[in-house]
């Protein structure tokens, strides 16, 4: 999930020095190995199994897969079987502290179908892999999959599947495609999404041709939407052109995935996807042609910039292809671009370029972004300067750039690393947010670690001033002072 940059980031946040009992504790894991664990010897290590087995199903349901797989695949099979079925019967909701356990079941599981039964059987292990992925709705509607683990393992497996019909010998590459196109019919939870692009060893050209076949026909079947604005009508349409732009990329064929976008409606909304692949086709001046004809859309308006950068530079038009790139620059500050656009000027102009670069950042008028360049650059003179000039403009809430921009300052600029850590403190106490009360707190002592290192003419209130403002302005901010200050015995 992507993270706004304004939404402070705890988990981002550098963890703090373990304890002498945690190193030590660390240090006992680290000693941990394959190698370290031989040394026990077979005897010892199978007790040591059993004895986890014993207070722990899931190590004793591996445990039986393990020992199954040194059987037969007939063994193997209906292990795998057994409690792929358990699964299917059982009713109950699945708790969020038990969907990642789930997971690691069914991933296990799948791994010893795409492995060693299929080694052993292919044919089984298709139609095992065929039961896992039929568990899939059954599982998602008794569930809360919100970290989206339990979908990765039902979409690899789709994916399993594909790559599984590839294994068959003698296997009818027609009839696959009608079995294919079944499956995606049916997927109503998206565990499919892997399954055409992994199967086209499976289905050869022969298959290929057959799946195109009923997908046309089954588009030809379909009413045209008598306007644009008709979604239910146009619905249809999208999901067979969705199939066909799968299949058309499968065969590396950019014609047919145009024609596939046009059927389904609404091609202006795939630009960029067209401009991509006839640029790959070695095709860039009918992707420019694409993107001229691209409506004006905010989400995609940087990589639309960036495809009509590359097919500028694909057709030879180096200077207007470098004239989007110190646009693109001036507008978000991407590092990358301008990399790319000092490197396409001649000796020694790109000194020169570099220095505007930098002046363009500090009057950028999103701090926060500017400073985040400046950080990562690096230009750490620039960095300092832009926080002593503007640190009241910079937004606290963007806990990520200033906290990383504050360490990387600490060293050489103390006064702005420690303007910045009074910021993100500052800000928690104005939003009185609670719950970010432990993370002001460590700025305010970082605050407390830079004190020593301000140079006399810092221009900055002393650390003994700050604090004291901080105690008129936030006195009732107890849950904050109550880390600053604990409680005495």
């Amino acid at each position: 999930m992507t993270r706004s940059r304004l939404t402070p980031a705890p988990s981002e946040e550098a963890p703090a020095a373990a304890p002498p009992a945690s190193r030590k504790q660390a240090a006992r894991i680290r000693a941990l190995s394959v190698e370290a664990l031989e040394k026990l010897g077979a005897r010892r290590l199978a007790e040591l199994l059993m004895e986890q087995a014993e207070n722990d199903p899931a190590v004793a349901r591996s445990l039986r897969l393990a020992l199954a797989g040194t059987e037969s695949g007939g063994r193997l099979a209906a292990e795998v079987e057994k409690r792929l079925r358990t699964i299917r019967r059982s009713k109950g909701f699945i708790a969020w502290d038990k969907v990642r356990p789930l997971a690691r079941e069914l991933e296990n599981l799948r791994q010893t179908i795409a492995g060693p039964l299929a080694e052993a059987d292919p044919y089984a292990a298709v139609a095992q892999m065929r039961l896992l992925l039929g568990l899939g709705e059954g599982v998602f509607e008794r569930s809360d999959d919100g970290s989206g683990v339990l979908g990765d393992v039902f979409r690899e497996a789709g994916a399993d599947l594909g790559r599984l019909w590839a294994l068959l010998p003698g296997r009818d590459p027609v009839r696959l495609a009608g079995e294919l196109l079944t499956l995606l019919d049916a997927d109503g939870y998206g565990v499919t999404d892997r399954l055409l692009a992994a199967s086209g060893s499976a289905l050869g050209p022969e298959g290929r041709a057959e799946l195109r076949r009923l997908l046309q026909a089954r588009l030809a079947a379909l009413p045209k939407p008598p306007g644009r604005d008709d979604v239910g009508e146009w619905r249809g349409r999208f999901m067979v052109s969705r199939r066909l732009r799968e299949l058309a990329d499968l065969e590396g064929d950019v014609d047919a995935y145009i024609a596939a976008v046009e059927a389904g409606g609404r091609a202006e909304n795939f630009a960029g996807d067209i401009a991509e692949r006839l640029i790959a086709h070695a095709r860039p001046a009918e992707a420019l042609v694409r993107l001229d004809r691209a409506p004006a859309r905010h989400h995609e308006e940087g990589r639309h910039g960036n495809l009509r950068i590359t097919a500028l530079d694909a057709l030879g038009r180096k200077e207007e292809a470098q004239a989007l790139r110190w646009a693109a620059f001036q507008r978000w500050l991407n590092a990358d671009h301008l990399r790319a656009y000092l490197r396409g000027l001649p000796d020694f102009d790109d000194v020169e370029a570099g220095e505007r670069a930098i002046a363009h950042a500090l009057s950028h008028p999103d701090r926060n972004l500017a400073l985040a360049f400046l950080v990562g650059w690096p230009n750490l003179e620039a960095a300092n300067r832009l926080v002593r000039t503007h640190h009241g403009e910079l937004d606290g809430r963007d806990y990520v750039r200033l906290r990383l921009a504050a360490e990387a300052l600490a060293e050489k600029h103390p006064a702005a690393a420690t303007l910045l850590h009074r910021s993100l403190a500052e800000d928690v106490l104005r939003r009185a947010s609670s719950r970010q009360y432990q993370y002001a707190a460590r700025d305010v002592r970082a605050c407390a670690a830079l004190a020593p290192l301000l140079p006399e003419d810092s221009g900055l209130e002393t650390h003994d001033a700050f604090m004291a403002r901080l105690r008129r302005e936030h006195p009732r901010k107890t849950g904050f002072w109550s880390l600053i200050e604990p409680a005495r015995p």
